[in-house]
Order: C-alpha cells, then structure tokens, then sequence
C-alpha cells in the first residue's frame, strides 16, 4: 500500500531540492554512516534514503549492489517520512501496508525494515536513514537510538554540504551579511507557526495557505482553497495589491509591503507581506506569500509619535529597550523592554549601582569606566558583554550610551539596551561551520583552491599544500609562478579562460616530486551580483594511476577481444551484459546485435542449467570460481561440448555482483582433463578486496574504537583491545616503526604513509595508512584516526591476468608473447651472449589432422610439449609460437655444442611415437640453433638467425638440425 502525500509536500520537495544532492555521486561521509548502521544494527542492508516526488534515491547504498533508486509508492521511506521517530516493521509478511509490496515479495526480500526520519533544521522531513534485513526481528532500545543519532549526523552532513556549496557559490563576502542571513532564518523558524503563508495562481486564486491563514479569517483550510486572495485585501489597498503582486511576478524579485486585511471587527489590521514568485510542477508561475501581523507595531508607531521625548531619544539611539539616569537626582528609568531583559519583578527599582551589578564580574568594570569616560566628556559607549538577569539566566547584552550637556555640564545619560544572545549563538555557529568546511576541504582527497584575478591565492587546502611542498603562509598571496618558480602553459590559457566567465574543465601533466603526474582540472568562475568574475574555484585530481590503469586495461581488452575462448560476463542473475566477438560468432549474434533480456541460462543445455543451480552456482559464491565441462547451445541449437570456467566478482559486502564464463570447444577432444587442469591452475580465484581497517585513538595513546576489519586484522576480540595501549595491542617492534608518524599526528598533522603488513597478521601485502588528528575546542589534539586500506589489489589482478595473456592455453607453455617479453628481459639484463635459440618445427605433422582428426593433433602437441619442458633445465624457457612451431631460450652456455645436444634431444622427442587414444602416431622435427648476441645485435636477429637455420634443416631432408657450425660472428673490433 502506498504511503499518503504529506501536508507539506509542495515545502519539502522545495527543501530536498535546494539541497543540490539528487542524483549526485557517492560521497564517503554518507558511505561511512551506512556502514555503520548495518554494524551497529547488525543487518546486512543499510540506505541513506531521499523522497522524491515519485522515487526514492539512495545517497548511500550499503548491501544493494547497482540499485540507484525504486519507485515511491513501494518505498517503505514513504511511510516513514510521516513522523519524527523511528518508524520500524518486525515482520513485513505481517503487516498488511507490505505484505504484497514487490519488495518483500521479490528483490530485496525484505522482512524487517526500520527508518529512521532525515529531518532538517527546519523541521522538514527529506528522507531517512534505513537498515534492512532479510529476516525478522526488532532493533533493541539502543540500537534505535544509535540509529537516529547516525540520521542526525547525516542531516548535518547534508546541510553542512549544502553550505559548503552555497559559500563557494556565493557572492555575498562580508561576516556581517552571512551573519544577517542566518539571524533571517532563524526568525523564519521561529515564526512559522503564527505567519499566514499562502500561494497564488497570478489571477489571485489561492492554491495553498497554512492553518494560521484560515484561522485568521475564522474559516478553515479547505474552505478558502480556491477563493481570491483579493477578496480579504481591504477595499481600498486592494489596487496597490494587485500592482505589487504583478511586478513580483513580472520580476522574479521579491518584495517585502504592508497592507490592511479585511476582518469581521471593523479595527484596522495591518500585515506585513513578503512575495516572491515560485514555479509549479509543470512551470507554471505562483506568487508566494508570508505574511505577519503588524498591527500592534501599527499602533506602536502611532503611540510613540506621540510619546515622551524620552522614548524619543531611546529609539533614536537604539529602538529596543531604553534607559536614562539623571545625574542631578540620580534617577534612573528602564522601558518595558528593559525590564523584560533584567527580568526583574514589577516593583524593582534600578539604581545606577545595581543596574551594573546584572553584569557579569570581569564586565561591571569595563561598564563604570565606560560611564565615567563618558561623563568626563568622553565618547559614548557601545558595549557586548556577558550578563546574568535577576532569574540567573545568562546571556550576552548590548549595551549604548550617551552622555546629554547643558551648557558644557553632564545632566543625563540616556542608552539602549538589546538581548543579542542569539546572534551570539549565531556568530558561533558560523564559526564553528567555517571550521567544519575547513576541516572538510582538508579532508578531501583532491586539491582545492581560490585564485583572485591577478592570479594570487586566497585559499588552498591541505592536499594542495602538500602538493606545493611549503607552508601555507608561503602559498597565500603568491601565484603559481611566485611559489613554483613556473606556470604550465596549460595552464595559463584555461586561467585566461576562467578569469573571462567560461567554466574549464581539462587535463595536463606538471612535474612531481616522484615524476610526471597527469592531472585532471576544473575551473569554476566566481561571479557577482553583477556576473562580474572576482575569482576562480579550482579542483585538481592527480588521474596518473587512473591513466596506467586504463592502458592497462585497454590491453587487456584487447586480449579477450582477440582470443578464441568465448568469454561471456552477466550480472548476478544471469543477464548478459558481455560476449566477445568469439562468443559472439559461436551463438550467431551479430557484431552489434544488443544483450537487452538475454539470459545466459538460454544458451546452456538443460543439462547444464541443472548443474549449475545444484553445482556450479553454489560453488562460485563459496570458493569464488567454478572449472569443469559443460555443455552449451551454439548457433543453430548446436550443442557444443566445452570446458568453463565461471568466476564470481564480489562487492564490499561480499555479494556476487557479476560472473564471468570462459569456455572453449572441445567437440572434438577426448581427454580434455590435462588441459582443463591446466586451465585451472592458471585461471586461480581472484583475491576479494580486503575492506579498510578503522581505528580511534586518544591522546593517552590506548584505543577507544576499532572496527570488526581491525578485529580481523590485529586477530583480537575489540574487547582485548579497546582501553588497551598501542605498545600492548601491537608489540613494541611494530609500534617503533610507527612511532614517527604517531609523533606528527599528535602534533596536529595530518599524514599518510605505507608499511607491509606484518606476516604475523596477515599476508605480507602492502598497507595505506592514513592518521588524521582529533582537534577538540581550543584547537588541542585528542587522539587520532587510523585509517588503513590494502592498495595491493589492483596490482594483484594486473599481474595475474598478465600471466593468463602469455600462455598457451592448450600445452601451458608460453605464447608469442609471452617469449618476446622474457627475451627482450633477459637480453636487457645482459645475458644475451650466453644465449642459444632453437626453432622447432614439427614434421608431417598436417596429415596427422587430416587423418586422426584435431583432437589427435592436439594431444600430440601436448604430449611433445612436455617431452621438451623435460628435455631442458628449470631454468630454461620453451614456448608454443603457434601451430606446430616451438621455441626453446637455452641460458648460460659457454659453447655452441652445448645447445646442439639439446636440439638432438628434441629431434630424438619428436620422433618417438606419441600414443593418441588408440592411434600411435609417429612424426619427425626439424630444429634451428642460434647461438649469442654481440655487438649492436638484437634479440630480433637472433631470432632471425634461428628461423633461417630451421629453414636449412628443413631443405636438407627434415629430421634434422642446422646450426652455428654454419655461422659464427665475427669478433668486435678492439
């Protein structure tokens, strides 16, 4: 069952999207808070969830791979938004609003859901922060607290966001007017309940109002819906209105005008109307409007007109609470509003003496000297100083005064006197946010920076100061050229570009401390009210490793574009999404023909299909990797028999994502097992990608957090090792080798560093660690994050598709390429002149084919593969090149009969007979030996040299060799 529209939808869409956070990319804070809620909850899904007019979208997702968003009406979030709590469901197979929702039913299968509501400062509610399990259950008290305190965290966050962008984008400048603005909102919230809010088509026909504006007019909501805002403007402003209204909407700008509003007591009642023009769902103008009633202060105005001349001059100097003090008698007068600040009773009488006394202590000094400074013929005072009322409360004041001359002698001191706690919360606030964007742009992993017009920066944060490699005293100020020594002609031009208004996004290479690094670049002109350029945002992302292993990837590609195999990939519920043009060919889909609902389990026999629910799939999720034989459909509903391979691809969470299948015919094989153990042993499971071990960690150096990765890690429960010291969790030795970077962490600054991970706790592999400091109030460190990640992974999967690209999958020699890299290497380390070359070709070995069939011939390639691999030392190298031709790399020789014994040993393995099922098949070789490389030779001569000598033994009757007897360099000069 759909959950209903709230009341407030038009306002909370409004909120959701002025959040700029739809549809954007992931981002770790909020990544990091689902996480933690399916560790806190212990369940397997967690969602940063936000309601959309007709979807729901996930910020975060944490146990539903490749799922962006689901449609609202089946959304459980829905149901959720309608209230400030957490809203749970044990058991939604129970609960009659879910027990036919599609995602109980089918993906996710959800049984147990809890959400807890995203609320915003202002009471709006976006979405929630949701755990979901597969099974039934109840969160206990405290996990449901843990659970909306992490949703308080991510409104903050996504507020603390939305600020971060509005002040890079902003084009106000001054404390003062951010300070303004922020006192505006908060009066708003303060006063929404009693404002009359309304909207309006431009004819006037009222679209919306809130309570308070039917209250108003004795009626209710529905009953003026549809009615004309005109009809309740008094008679005689109602023209003005009108004119008013249609300039907002002609404009775009907002206005802010009083007006009298018709009321069934006959008393004017004045409103003050702020319009502003707002657009509809379809793009259709409306006119909103917020309006207060101001018909006290109406009347105010009108009294103090005609007021004492005291409260005259109290307004003129400050309008809020006034009082005076008569030097002569000694007198002093407070308004109302000054009382109502002192929050004295009524009958209490204010003495100059203990009206200083409210002050507090460190401040009644500085109020007498103000006093007396002032009565010397002194300036007047205007002061913001700690105070504490006649109820105890404390609170910060503003307090004027003036001193009035008759005839050159003091006769009155007459001042205002203003609460101003608030803004002093709100000048903290800002505070305390730039300190937290600061922090957060420290945080980011790119470089982030300001440059005025001429060039100079006005910002960097800490990636960029590491970048630069000096202090950010040395860099603010400075332009590029001034701080580097040089500007990149790159560079330049987009600044250029930039400093005109045109946005740049672009990538160029600049020195690094280790090397060259590529760079990606983006640049954001800050315009103002007038679309002025006053300075450019800059984003720098160093992409060098991505560049690397995009090449590398575009290898690789090619290897699988290239091979015979058929590689197929799907996601994890057997949808193609991948076939190589192998693949391609065998099932007879075109080049370019689409995947869109084609299902792996159609090409597969009913037999297989079998295998893999009962076999295959079973294994893959447990051990990551499936090798067998199966049988599939080719074009034509041809079944093919085949050896496959299935590898299951996780993600963080340890669900298959994706699998991929290698197959390769083997209609015409008999024995095929040797080769698909082969296959086998080189195809192993890919490494699952160890998740980042997190740890805190307080100045007393005993750790306070640590998660289950760390547990994992370190091979202790947390409880033996949260309150325990570093020295007694990781040994003394591994705490020296960090006690550096621990030193400068506690210092306050941020570092990074890699160690291998000791063998004690793991596996060898690299470790990237990364210590952020803890800064409390007052700018002092409380400890430490450690944050560690294995960066091995990738490096891992290269190496291991690399050995897969240089074998033979049939004999498991090298291939072609394979041999070329590791001559080249061997001949770049200098050993090329003790090297010998054999060509082997294999004699009458077509008719063998032709007559006994491939799969004869295929054996015996195999079988002579391994008659060679025994032939030669371990050192040595033989590959298949292809066909029937074989290569032999003979290291280490000192004389050239050295590799002509070997040669015969391989014209003596070709021609014994080779047993191939139930035919003995008898062949021959003809071998070529090369021998050393000298002088300016290369490997490529070499080779040259081998395939030539093959060429004569072949001429001269086969079943021979030719070699360096025919052939010797001449010695280098000198």
């Amino acid at each position: 069952m759909a959950a209903p529209i709230p009341q407030n939808e038009i306002d909370r869409l409004k909120r959701l999207r002025e959040l700029v956070v739809l549809d954007t990319e992931p981002e770790p804070v909020f990544d990091s808070l689902a996480r933690l809620a399916t560790q806190l909850c212990g369940v397997p899904i967690a969602l940063v969830s936000l309601i959309d007019s007709e979807r729901q979208w996930f910020k975060a997702n944490v146990g539903l791979p490749g799922v962006n968003e689901t449609p609202r009406d089946v959304a459980f979030c829905a149901h959720a938004i309608h209230g400030d709590t957490l809203f749970e469901v044990p058991d939604a197979l129970l609960d009659g609003r879910f027990a036919d929702n599609p995602l109980v039913l089918g993906e996710p299968d959800i049984r147990f859901y809890a959400g807890a509501p995203l609320v915003l400062s202002d009471g709006v509610r976006i979405g929630t922060l949701c755990v979901i399990d597969r099974q039934a259950r109840r969160l206990t008290p405290d996990q449901g607290r843990q659970l909306e305190a992490l949703a308080q965290i991510a409104v903050q966050a996504l507020e603390m966001r939305h600020a971060l962008i509005e002040r890079s984008l902003s084009v106000r400048s001054s404390h003062e007017e951010e300070l303004a603005k922020s006192e505006a909102r908060h009066r708003a919230i303060l006063d929404a309940h009693t404002e009359l809010v309304s909207q309006a088509r431009p004819d006037g026909t009222l679209t919306y109002v809130n309570p308070a504006y039917a209250q108003h007019f004795d009626s209710d909501v529905a009953s003026i819906l549809g009615t004309n805002l005109f009809d309740y403007v008094e008679t005689a402003d109602r023209e003005l209105v009108r004119k008013r209204i249609d300039w907002v909407l002609a404009t775009g700008e907002s206005l802010i005008a009083e007006n009298r509003m018709s009321n069934h007591t006959g008393d004017d009642q004045w409103f003050a109307w702020t319009n502003s023009r707002q657009f509809d769902a379809e793009g259709q103008a409306l006119l909103h409007s917020v309006g207060r009633d101001v018909s006290a202060r109406k009347r105010a105005e009108h009294a103090l007109r005609e007021s004492e001349s005291f409260l005259r001059r109290t307004g003129r100097v400050a309008g809020v609470g006034g009082w005076q003090f008569d030097l002569a008698t000694g007198a002093v007068a407070w308004s109302e509003q000054t009382r109502a600040i002192h929050e004295v009773e009524p009958g209490f009488v204010p003495t100059l003496e203990n009206a200083i006394e409210f002050y507090a202590p460190d401040a009644q000094k500085v109020v007498r000297e103000a006093v007396q400074a002032a009565i010397a013929g002194g300036p007047s005072w205007d002061l913001e100083l700690p105070f504490v009322t006649a109820k105890g409360r404390s609170i910060w004041v503003r307090a004027q005064g003036e001193v009035e001359f008759h005839d050159g002698a003091a006769v009155r001191l007459i001042g205002a006197f203003q609460d101003i706690s608030e803004r002093k919360r709100l000048e903290q606030r800002v505070a305390d946010n730039e300190h937290f964007l600061r922090l957060l742009a420290d945080s980011l992993p790119q470089q982030v920076g300001y440059i005025d017009p001429h060039l100079r920066y006005r910002f960097v944060n800490e990636v960029g100061v590491r970048h630069f490699g000096v202090g950010r005293d040395a860099i603010l100020g400075r332009t590029r050229e001034e701080i580097t020594g040089a500007q990149p002609a790159e560079l330049q031009r987009h600044l250029r570009l930039a400093l005109a208004g045109q946005a740049q996004h672009f990538e160029f290479d600049e020195p690094g401390p280790n090397g060259p690094l590529h760079v990606e670049c983006q640049l954001l002109p800050d315009l103002n009210e007038r679309g002025e350029v006053r300075g450019v945002f800059t984003t720098t992302s160093d992409i060098s490793e991505r560049n690397r292993s995009e090449q590398a990837r575009r290898e690789l590609t090619a290897i699988i574009e290239n091979t015979t195999d058929y590689v197929v990939q799907t996601d994890w519920r057997g949808q193609i999404s991948y076939m190589n043009p192998a693949a391609r060919a065998a099932t007879g889909f075109a080049p370019d023909e689409p995947f869109k609902g084609r299902n792996f389990a159609e090409f597969n026999t009913e037999a297989t299909n079998r295998r893999f629910a009962e076999v295959i799939l079973p294994a893959v999720k447990t051990a990551g990797v499936w090798v067998g034989e199966t049988t599939v459909h080719a074009a034509g509903q041809r079944e093919l028999p085949v050896s496959h391979m299935v590898i299951a691809h996780k993600d963080a969470a340890g669900r298959v994502a994706r699998y991929s299948a290698v197959m390769r015919d083997i209609s015409e094989a008999t024995e095929a097992r040797q080769s698909m153990l082969m296959q086998t042993a080189t195809l192993r499971a890919v490494t699952e990608a160890t998740p980042a071990i997190v740890a805190v960690v307080g100045s007393d150096c005993r750790y306070r957090l640590v998660n289950s990765a760390f547990e994992r890690w370190i091979d202790l429960p947390r409880e033996q090792i949260v309150g325990r010291s570093l020295a007694e969790v990781l040994g003394q030795e591994d705490l020296e080798r960090s006690q550096a970077w621990i030193d400068r962490v506690l210092a306050g600054e941020t570092v990074q560093f890699e160690r291998v991970n000791p063998k004690r706790r793991g596996d060898g592999r690299n470790l990237a660690l990364s210590y952020t400091p803890l800064i409390v109030e007052g700018g002092l460190v409380d400890g430490f994050i450690g944050v560690g990640q294995d960066i091995t992974l990738h490096r891992q999967e290269q190496s291991r598709l690399l050995k897969l690209s240089e074998r033979d999958a049939l004999t498991g020699l090298l291939n072609r390429a394979g041999f070329e890299r590791r001559i080249e290497l061997e001949v770049q380390e200098g050993r090329g002149a003790q090297m010998a070359l054999l060509y082997a070709d294999l004699d009458h070995f077509k008719p063998v084919n032709d007559r006994f069939g491939h799969q004869a011939g295929d054996e015996v390639l195999k079988q002579f593969g391994q008659r060679v691999q025994a032939a030669v030392r371990p050192t040595d190298l033989v590959a298949r090149l292809g066909g029937d031709e074989f290569a032999l790399l003979l290291f280490g020789l000192r004389e050239v009969n050295h590799a002509q014994l070997v040669a015969d040993k391989v014209i003596v393995a070709a021609g014994t007979p080779f047993l191939a099922g139930k035919h003995r098949i008898c062949i021959g070789a003809s071998v070529g030996v090369a021998f050393g490389i000298h002088g300016t030779e290369g490997w490529r001569e070499l080779v040259a040299r081998a395939d030539n000598q093959l060429y004569r033994a072949k001429e001269a009757g086969r079943g021979r060799q030719a070699g360096m007897t025919d052939w010797l360099p001449e010695p280098p000069e000198g």
